[in-house]
């Protein structure tokens, strides 16, 4: 049985969120995050998707203890393939290219992600041996190959009033 590629197009998604720390943080040790529960949505000439921007933030407390904090952010995309028709199949493929954080204060830390999301539709059903390939330069952690992780840039010492 064969899996026939319809179309393959490519987009990027900009997260952006603002996260409110459970405890003040001095600092942003580093942030983990993956892409999870992609799904999507054919109608005619648009696939629209979903997903969940998954984060575990690490960072160093008052105590100057590092401490962690997990927290899922839902987003949303969309991309138009002329050939996309209610009742195919899509293939969706997530890797996150990009993070920014910035501490605004000890409680508060915007943070900015580039996904870029990759998005087949199929004749039929994909079996269970067919494969997505990615980049070589791809980020794995932990065996996870859908992990970014991102360190705080050491550029000057902030204080908060």
């Amino acid at each position: 049985m064969e899996v026939n590629v319809i179309a393959e197009a490519t987009v990027q998604v900009l997260v952006e969120d603002t996260v409110d720390l459970f405890t003040p943080a001095l600092k942003i040790d580093e942030i983990r995050a993956e892409v999870r529960d992609l799904r999507c949505n054919i109608i005619p000439g648009k696939v629209i998707f979903q997903g969940i921007l998954h984060k575990q933030i690490f960072f160093v407390n008052e105590d100057n203890v590092v401490v962690h904090q997990g927290v899922d952010i839902p987003f949303s995309g969309f991309v138009e393939i002329a050939a996309a028709e209610p009742g195919q199949i899509c293939q969706l493929a997530a890797i996150i290219e990009f993070i920014e954080f910035e501490l605004l204060s000890p409680t508060s830390l915007r943070e900015i992600t580039v996904i870029r999301v990759n998005v087949r539709l199929l004749d039929m059903l994909p079996l269970e041996n067919v494969l997505i390939t990615t980049p070589a330069n791809q980020a794995i952690f932990l065996g996870n190959r859908n992990s970014f992780v991102a360190r705080e840039k050491v550029t000057s010492t902030k204080k908060y009033v």
